[in-house]
Order: structure tokens, then C-alpha cells, then sequence
């Protein structure tokens, strides 16, 4: 008697649920969550030209537009325009607020500097159509009243067109190959392309699942009153650690750091106002010998991947480039696109014609890819941005389930008896759930916008922030003898519990309650949770000074 296999799982029903809470979830998130607070606006207009556009070919962006639209994180969504300088735009595949053929800078209904909060430029265009100078002081008024910038090329002079006359940007990459060093076929060339699954050295290996590996630029904490930290830039820092790959590709361009902040723009302006430094953020590793299919074999050397500029230290706004556009169009992501004739993948691996997608490995990858795009994008934000994603923070973190049950067992205790070690229970709580929802660089940041409202604390910033600029290190640095890092936990938490026992079970509509709002009653509280530690730590103090 034949063996019929049932069309179920036992877990269907329950797996069927799971998948109509997600869409539940996407629909509307406050039919789960009545606290929900709809995400902070990032509006970003992204440029294109030549034979580059934002449609689902090889050198289309839609992948990386579909990664944006899409991500659904809880404090920030990006409301997209696309734009091309040429008639053909592209569609990729999901919503966006706007396409925009033939754009100019100088076009009113293109562009404003209150239309966007940043603007992104891949550029292919070897500078035969190049931004004209009202163009280019449009985009540096933008730049200057806080507006972020991203920008990229390929190798050689692909993208000198669009991108290499920008405030800035035009000297944070190479835009050409004046120096030899962006070529496309000598052994010096930025190959990254890591060995794929077909025998030896390919040119799309660039479209398989196995990434090139980057080094981040590590920083550290002072020790002092804190335990020693390292972090990689913010860009570079996830959920899952740091990042540390993007796609390869057979010739990429170069970000370098300028040695020179002393240049004028076409205006007469400061470039660098105050003297803020950009820097490489990232190296890229080019492996001895590859030949990617017919290429001199490449010399071992290490290049420029991403260089940033921290403009909030200048009261302007921030810029990031990267060395190539391969990062981020369709055929290093999803791989190349088969033929009209359904015959790729005959001779070639079939991960290239899916990329990253074509395993488990390659898609961990591309989580990390993605997490590099997001993380940008919401560092790039104006200034006043991020008070809005920081009032996120807490909004959620005061109503995530670890959190409240924290606090069950004293749910309707008033805040003035409160223990210390339940405050900072709770802040530890909240602040783990940050680190593992946001990255522990986001965790930071926050912590600084905290202390940075506190007169004391601020004094502390240049021993926890490890990315603020020194001139030297110290020779012989405090040893934390007493560890501050509690006051995290102690802070946080009683913001958080500020923020509950002030708004919950009141019947509110969580979006008409403004991030300010949210940021005094959390401030408020954290005050109240300082005082309330004082004892605490004076009884600490005594058993230190009885030791000495």
C-alpha cells in the first residue's frame, strides 16, 4: 500500500498565523502595538546618469531602492524621488514619491534646498554633461544649510561628470586617473573580486554569493572613569557587529582623505569650515594575481572603500563616498540577468545569476550590505533629524516587552521609591535591547545625547565618545579605579520610567505627542534617577576611601 504524505505540517495553522501578524505588522503596526509611533521622514532624492538608472537590469539600482523602501525600522522611513539627467528614469519595482527625467539642480520643480534632507549621486558619466556651476552652488547651499550628501563613481573618470566638481565630494575620491591608481586593466587596479565557484580568476565573480572583505577603521574610547571600547565608524556598525564586507567588483575607484583643508570653492568659500578633516573609513584589500578573465594579473595593495565627513562639527551637512556604484547596482547584488535565450548558466556557477541570494551565507552577507546602505542613510540625516530618531529610541524602548517586565513586579510603585539597583536593572535591560535592535554604536550616540544635557555629565563625553578628535594620546591615562558606566544604566532607566509612568494607560494617540515632549518628561526622569543614586555612590566612595 502506497504511503500518502499529508499537504500539512502540523504547525501549519500556527505558521499561517505567524505570517498574517507580519502582515498585520506592515499594514498597520498599531493594531499589535497601541503605542506605536509612526517613523521619523527621511526625504532622499536620488540622482543618476548615462547607462546607469533605477530599473532591474545589471546596472540598475532597484535592488538597493527596494532595500530602502522596504526596511521597515521603527524610528526612521525614507520617503525616495528618483531622478535621472537623461529622459529614461527606470521603475524599480516599488513605491516611490517621484521619478524626475532630465534633472537639473536649477530646475525649481526639481530641486530646493528645503525639498530633500539628503541627496545621493551615482555617477557614470565621464564629464561630457557635467553639473554647471549654478548647478554645483545650488547643491553646496544645500550642503551648507545641513543637507547630507552621498557619492560615487566606478573606476577611472565614470562619475567625474555628476560628481567630480561637488563641494567636498571632489575631494574625498579620485575622479579620474591622473595618479594611475583607478585604472581599469594595469596590475594596480582596485580588483576586489574575491575567487568564485568556477575555476580560477572570473570577471563576474563579481556576481556570486562570496563578498570582498573590508577593514573599518577602529576607535577607541579614553579609559578613565569607563572600561576600554572599540568601535568601527557608525556607518560600519550593526545589530550584527561590524560590518565588514560589500560586493567585489574587477576595478573600482578610490576614496582618499584630503591633506589640503585650506581650499576655496567656486564661491569663495570655505570648504572645510573650521578645518574639519574627512577621512577613509574603510579599506578595501586587492588580492595578488587576479586576472578577472583576461586583465594583467593585480600587485597585493590596499585602497580607500568609504571616506566620510562628519559636517555637524562645522554646522553644515555630512558626506559619504564610496569607491564604486558596483556596490550597490543589481548585477554585484542579485547577480547578472539572464538572456533572452534562458542559456546563462551553463558554464557559469549558477550563484551569478541570483548573487547574493543564491545561499544562506551569501544572504548573512547581504543583511550586512544592507545594514552599511540603512546606516548611512540615517547618518547622513540632518542634525535635527536625529533628535527625532532619539525620541524613537526611548518611545520604544520604555514599551519593549524586556523592559516592561523589568518592572511587573513594581508596576504601579511611584517613582520615589525606586531602588538605584532597580533603575539601573531596568536601564540595562533597555540599553541591551538598543545594542541588539540598533548596534552598539547607535547605543552610544545615544548615551552622549543624554549626557550632553547634563552639565556634569558633559565633562565625561571625551572619555566615552570614541570617535571625537584628539590631537595625542595620553601617555599615561587614568585607570578606571571607579567605573562610571552604572550611571547608563541608571539614567536610562529612569527616563524610561519617566516616560511610562507619565504616559501609560492614558488613553493617548501616540502621534500627537511631540518628540520634545517625550525628550523633557525622559530628561526630567533622568535627573530624578541621579539624584537618587547619589547615596548609592557615596556609600561606594567611603569603602574606596577606607581602601586608600
Amino acid at each position: 500500500m502506497p504511503t500518502i504524505t499529508p499537504s500539512y505540517t502540523p504547525h501549519a495553522a500556527l505558521i499561517e498565523q505567524l505570517g498574517y501578524r507580519d502582515k498585520i505588522f506592515a499594514e498597520n503596526p498599531r493594531l499589535i502595538y497601541p503605542w506605536w509611533r509612526f517613523p521619523c521622514r527621511v526625504r532622499l532624492l536620488l540622482v543618476t546618469d548615462s547607462f546607469l538608472d533605477f530599473g532591474t537590469g545589471d546596472f540598475g539600482l532597484s535592488t538597493f531602492v527596494n532595500m530602502l523602501v522596504n526596511d521597515q525600522r521603527y524610528y526612521v522611513r525614507f520617503e525616495i524621488t528618483l531622478a535621472h539627467r537623461s529622459s529614461f528614469v527606470g521603475d524599480p519595482g516599488v513605491a516611490v514619491e517621484r521619478s524626475i527625467p532630465d534633472f537639473r539642480f536649477t530646475t525649481a520643480d526639481h530641486f530646493a534646498a528645503d525639498m530633500y534632507d539628503e541627496v545621493w549621486l551615482f555617477g557614470a558619466d565621464s564629464g561630457s554633461n557635467p553639473l554647471d556651476d549654478n548647478e554645483l552652488l545650488a547643491l553646496a547651499a544645500f550642503m551648507n544649510g545641513g543637507g547630507g550628501v552621498f557619492a560615487t563613481g566606478d573606476h577611472g573618470s565614470l562619475g567625474k561628470g555628476l560628481c567630480g566638481n561637488v563641494l567636498r565630494v571632489r575631494a574625498m575620491r579620485l575622479w579620474g586617473n591622473t595618479s594611475g591608481k583607478v585604472g581599469m586593466t594595469d596590475p594596480e587596479r582596485n580588483d576586489t573580486n574575491r575567487l568564485g565557484h568556477d575555476v580560477g580568476s572570473q570577471f563576474d565573480d563579481q556576481s556570486d554569493d562570496i563578498p570582498q572583505t573590508i577593514a573599518p577603521k577602529l576607535y577607541s574610547n579614553r579609559l578613565n572613569f569607563f572600561w576600554k571600547e572599540t568601535y568601527p565608524h557608525p556607518i560600519l556598525c550593526s545589530p550584527l557587529g561590524r560590518i565588514t564586507v560589500l560586493p567585489d567588483h574587477p576595478h573600482e575607484g578610490e576614496c582618499i582623505a584630503p591633506t589640503d583643508l585650506s581650499t576655496t570653492y567656486i564661491d569663495g568659500s570655505a570648504e572645510f569650515p573650521g578645518g574639519i578633516a574627512p577621512e577613509v573609513i574603510a579599506h578595501s584589500t586587492v588580492p595578488a594575481g587576479n586576472t578577472s578573465g583576461s586583465k594583467q594579473a593585480t600587485q597585493h595593495h590596499s585602497f580607500g572603500a568609504i571616506s566620510a565627513y562628519d559636517g555637524y562639527l562645522a554646522d553644515v551637512g555630512r558626506v559619504v563616498t564610496d569607491a564604486t556604484w558596483h556596490h550597490n547596482v543589481n548585477v554585484n547584488l542579485i547577480g547578472e540577468q539572464a538572456d533572452i535565450e534562458g542559456n546563462r548558466g551553463t558554464t557559469e556557477h549558477p550563484s551569478k545569476l541570483t548573487g547574493f541570494l543564491s545561499t544562506a551565507s551569501g544572504q548573512q552577507h547581504l543583511q550586512q550590505i544592507k545594514h552599511y546602505f540603512i546606516n548611512t542613510a540615517v547618518w547622513l540625516a540632518r542634525k535635527a533629524q536625529r533628535r527625532c530618531f532619539n525620541s524613537h529610541y526611548l518611545w520604544h524602548l520604555t514599551f519593549h516587552h524586556r523592559v516592561i517586565e523589568a518592572t511587573t513586579n513594581y508596576a504601579d510603585l511611584p517613582f520615589d521609591r525606586y531602588k538605584p539597583s532597580l533603575l539601573y536593572e531596568i536601564g540595562t535591560h533597555a540599553i541591551d535591547v538598543l545594542g541588539r535592535r540598533a548596534g552598539q554604536c547607535r547605543r552610544l550616540e545615544l548615551i552622549f545625547e543624554i549626557f550632553y544635557e547634563f552639565d556634569p555629565l558633559r565633562d565625561l563625553i571625551p572619555s566615552i565618545d570614541p570617535w571625537v578628535f584628539r590631537q595625542d594620546e595620553e601617555e599615561d591615562p587614568l585607570l578606571p579605579w571607579i567605573n562610571l558606566e552604572p550611571l547608563y544604566g541608571i539614567i536610562i532607566g529612569a527616563g524610561l520610567l519617566a516616560i511610562r509612568e507619565k504616559f501609560n494607560d492614558r488613553g493617548f494617540e501616540p502621534d500627537q505627542i511631540e518628540d520634545e515632549e517625550i525628550r523633557r518628561v525622559f530628561l526630567e526622569g533622568a535627573q530624578r534617577g541621579i539624584d537618587l543614586g547619589k547615596d548609592s555612590f557615596k556609600r561606594q566612595m567611603g569603602t574606596v576611601r577606607s581602601l586608600l
